[in-house]
């Protein structure tokens, strides 16, 4: 875990999106229910429609007997205990900017925009390594199980990351663990925005996330829709106007001006953008008390800048770090993962709205 602020915000790589055209792919799917994976099924309810078995001629009836459906669901306390540990590995990886310890913790994309940052920190140094270096503690946590009868499962914390020197955040961050003994790990973490509250998660009478709660025939918007919604603002910079999908989108907006990086300009450079959508963990939902539900969702964009014949120079050192080189020849590609927390009302023709984000760059190559 890093402190909410994209490695490119940070300093340049003396390139600017002078003309930005939009060579966009995105993946296909729909948003999961709770802790499954994209393309499962909801859960139904009513009784079931399969016959029932025939009985043999001359057998006599045999006694049934009925067992309870395994429930392997994190318990409130294991998932205390879970969430202390990973603010011990995730400290002591900061500590030293260790990107092979950090492993230990995380995985998928949060784990390559947290390596990324690192590198990035080990390359800047000054006073972004030591702010980054510093301990975070994850104070008056909330945890909110999924439901599961086999693994993976996982479950969500909501806590308040205190860091000396930053204001206080709160943060949603997602556990998971593969198989029975396996090492839990984040693999998704995102930041509530200034002024915002997470909305009313739906809950049982044990705390468990309850997705029967929620509309299952209206489930979120699917992996497409969410990606295309973010390029028409990418592209247009229209949140919050009558054409725009989203209420609000400062995590675009954000996005945005690191893909612009902030007004600097490469005089003759050209650039593409690739948006995608193939990111883990797929996307999922927190089911509202409300009815509706909270999206959580990633884009991976890919800025290719080039001119022929010309040598791009990263006076940013942590670009260089980043690169493992001061300079490409022709053009490079920055990648970066953005995370999203996205509000789907249960009203399905509203717009969404965007609360909580995470993002930054993660690889630059040639």
């Amino acid at each position: 875990m890093r402190r909410w602020g994209a490695v490119g915000r940070a300093g340049s790589a003396a390139t600017l999106i002078l003309s930005l055209s939009l060579a966009v792919c995105s993946a296909s799917g729909t948003v999961s229910a709770i802790g499954k994976p994209s393309g499962s099924t909801a859960p139904t309810s009513g009784p079931s429609t399969s016959a029932a078995p025939t009985q043999q001629s001359g057998v006599p009836d045999s006694p049934t007997t009925s067992s309870a459906p395994p429930d392997v669901t994190v318990s409130q306390d294991d998932a205390a205990a879970v969430l202390k540990t990973y603010q011990t590995e995730n400290n002591t990886a900061n500590a030293s900017l260790d990107t092979t310890a950090i492993a230990k913790a995380e995985t998928g994309s949060m784990l390559d925009l947290d390596q990324c940052n690192m590198v990035y920190d080990q390359g800047a140094g000054g006073s972004r390594a030591k702010q980054d270096e510093a301990a975070i503690s994850l104070t008056n946590p909330t945890f909110y199980p999924v439901r599961a009868a086999d693994y993976p499962r996982a479950f969500f914390a909501i806590a308040t990351g205190v860091q000396s020197g930053e204001a206080n955040t709160s943060v949603l961050i997602h556990f998971t663990q593969d198989t029975s003994g396996a090492p839990w790990l984040v693999d998704f973490d995102v930041t509530l925005l200034s002024g915002q509250q997470w909305p009313a998660f739906a809950v049982d009478s044990g705390g468990v996330l309850d997705d029967t709660a929620t509309h299952l025939d209206q489930l979120p918007l699917s992996t497409v829709d969410l990606a295309a919604a973010d390029r028409t603002v990418l592209a247009d910079n229209n949140a919050g106007q009558p054409g725009s999908p989203f209420l609000s989108d400062d995590a675009t907006n954000a996005e945005q001006k690191w893909i612009t990086n902030e007004g600097s300009s490469e005089p003759g450079a050209t650039s593409s953008l690739t948006v995608t959508t193939d990111l883990k963990p797929p996307p999922t939902y927190i089911p509202l008390k409300n009815g509706g539900e909270l999206a959580l969702y990633g884009t991976r964009t890919a800025v290719r800048t080039a001119e022929s014949g010309h040598t791009f120079t990263f006076s940013d050192q942590g670009w260089a770090k980043v690169a493992g080189a001061d300079s490409m020849a022709g053009g490079f590609t920055a990648e970066a993962v953005w995370m999203a927390a996205a509000i789907d009302p249960p009203d399905k023709s509203a717009k969404i709205q965007k609360i909580a984000y995470n993002g930054g760059l993660v690889s630059v190559h040639s």
